[in-house]
């Protein structure tokens, strides 16, 4: 039975919790890939992302492991795809950042997302702990003055930690007024890196499962839309 009378914190992550995405991965690749696609040519979209994804996945371990900053791995995913493909490594920066531009447009908060951050932070303290790189999530945070609504916002990257990494969460407790793990609520979406996360760092998390098509762990409570969290911790 979660218990809520000790708590003085209320963490939220971002993506899937307080902003919504309204596009499939695909349909961004695909906008993307359009809109280089002559210069890509005679590359299909399959044949480019076949690549890309390999090396995405070389730039985000090492800028996991600090040996690159974010911006440098985003843009750096593109250019090693180019000049595996004997394309032109020049169009990697405008491909970065498009693909930031496609990812602004199609994340939108969720309508109670203001009115939840407002009477949360009225009783509590509260803060944003998202995983990504810093130059996307801070445009998202800035895009949607998130920063505002909320007394701090952890980006994995610029913390050196991601979820469900328990320092990344012992980082937050802090930010809080050096509380302890008890006294916080973690809300997510992500079974893996907030759930768990949450769990084992020893916050008490709330599950947000919009499509109601997964369990967490027992004892954790599941709700499908952020505005239940009112109710829940009586906001």
């Amino acid at each position: 039975m979660n218990n809520f009378k000790r708590i003085k914190a209320i963490f939220f992550d971002m993506d899937g919790t307080l902003i919504k995405h309204t596009w499939q991965y695909s349909q961004i690749t695909n906008a993307l890939f359009e809109k280089f696609s002559a210069a890509l040519s005679p590359l299909s979209s399959d044949e480019f992302f076949s690549v890309f994804w390999l090396k995405n996945a070389d730039m985000w371990y090492m800028m996991l492991d600090g040996a690159i900053d974010g911006e440098t791995a985003q843009v750096y995913s593109y250019i090693n795809t180019l000049r595996a493909l004997n394309k032109d490594s020049a169009l990697g920066a405008k491909m970065s950042d498009y693909w930031l531009h496609l990812v602004l447009e199609e994340a939108a908060p969720f309508d109670e997302t203001p009115l939840v951050l407002k009477r949360a932070r009225a009783r509590f303290s509260t803060g944003i702990v998202t995983n990504g790189l810093s130059i996307t999530q801070q445009a998202k945070i800035k895009k949607y003055a998130l920063a505002e609504k909320v007394d701090f916002c952890l980006i994995s990257e610029e913390v050196g930690f991601h979820k469900p990494d328990a320092r990344i969460f012992e980082r937050a407790l802090k930010e809080a007024g050096n509380i302890s793990p008890e006294q916080a609520v973690f809300v997510g979406d992500n079974l893996d890196a907030d759930i768990r996360g949450a769990l084992d760092a020893g916050l008490q998390p709330v599950f947000l499962n919009p499509a109601d098509d997964q369990s967490p762990p027992d004892g954790v409570i599941k709700i499908t839309q952020l505005k239940e969290l009112l109710t829940l911790l009586a906001l």
